[in-house]
């Protein structure tokens, strides 16, 4: 999903791309964030990146 942030895709997109609902990503998103200590979609995807989670 993060991959996804990081192509630029919004949370509805995504939802499509993976077939599921925007609400089910905004969850799925902000429960990353929790994980990996960031409070937005940027520094998610940069803590993926620096944390070698994306290649």
């Amino acid at each position: 999903m993060l991959r996804l942030v990081g192509r630029g895709l919004t949370n509805a997109e995504i939802g499509v791309e993976l077939f599921i609902g925007e609400a089910t990503v905004k969850t799925y998103l902000l429960r990353s964030f929790k994980k990996l200590g960031v409070s937005d979609r940027t520094a998610a995807v940069m803590a993926a990146l620096e944390r070698g989670l994306l290649s």
